[in-house]
């Protein structure tokens, strides 16, 4: 994966996996999602929080199906606000859908896997149109 734009804001974040436990419920209030058991999720949840999208994302997807969700709100995320090429951003929205969709298939007691797939697929129609 090559390099992705940085957040020009990352530096103003700084949780650690301490802090975003306690923040939790605050920061997940609109997509309930649940605090991930496993320290790999965490983490890639905590990179997200920081504003470091593709450390969110490589973490997620490294961690398995307990880090798809930060994988895909970290890649969508990036895509529609900081990818400065059109044809990447379109690229990285179907990888989240595609993503999304066999999540949703894997774990259909998920929302966040449903969500994330109409998201993505809806960013990426805008896009296309």
């Amino acid at each position: 994966m090559s390099p992705w734009t940085a957040f020009p804001h990352a530096d103003d974040y700084a949780f650690t996996a301490v802090s975003l436990k306690k923040h939790w419920a605050k920061l997940h209030a609109g997509d309930r999602e649940p605090l991930p058991k496993s320290a790999k999720a965490l983490t890639a949840w905590m990179h997200f929080h920081n504003g470091q999208f593709q450390k969110a994302a490589e973490t997620g997807l490294k961690a398995g199906a307990t880090g798809v969700t930060v994988a895909n709100k970290a890649t969508c995320i990036y895509a529609v606000y900081l990818e400065p090429k059109e044809k990447t951003r379109l690229s990285l929205l179907m990888e989240v859908a595609d993503r999304a969709a066999a999540q949703a298939m894997e774990h259909p007691e998920n929302p966040n896997a449903f969500y994330w797939q109409g998201y993505a697929l809806g960013r990426y129609s805008q896009g296309i149109s």
